[in-house]
């Protein structure tokens, strides 16, 4: 991971799109995208126990949830950037779900998804996001 960005003890990959809920988008190939949580969300979620995915080939619309994230004592909604197509999740994590804890940039990917429309409007650089965690630092 090359440059990250710290915002106190929390470190945001440069090379990926984020959201306001947290999610990052990693364009991996033309209109494939993997899809995962920050370090922000996987801090806050603390140890995570377990994912619910759903079926690969399923499309959803922008917004929709598309996976849950499940930790000791709370649960996070994944939601789709943009209308898509689930491809792939991966399948590690439904025996090692604490790898999202461990890698959440690398090896914690959660989906391959595939992009259904070019409605990208959700999607923040790292710099955008960077001050999203530092407003709910404040509010904290």
């Amino acid at each position: 991971m090359s440059n990250p960005i710290k915002v106190d003890d929390y470190i945001i990959a440069t090379d990926r799109k984020y959201l306001k809920t947290h999610e990052w988008v990693k364009e991996i190939e033309d209109n494939v995208f993997l899809i995962g949580i920050s370090d922000y969300a996987q801090k806050m979620l603390h140890e995570i126990t377990y994912v619910q995915f759903e079926d690969v080939g399923e499309e959803f619309k922008k917004d929709e949830v598309i996976l849950v994230v499940e930790a000791l004592k709370a649960s996070g909604d994944i939601y789709a950037p943009f209308d898509l197509k689930l491809l792939e999740v991966n399948g590690e994590l439904e025996d090692v779900p604490e790898k999202i804890n461990e890698s959440p940039y690398d090896k914690g990917w959660l989906a391959k998804v595939e992009a259904l429309s070019d409605d990208r409007s959700a999607l923040l650089t790292p710099v955008e996001y960077a001050e999203v965690v530092k407003k709910e630092l404040e509010e904290a």
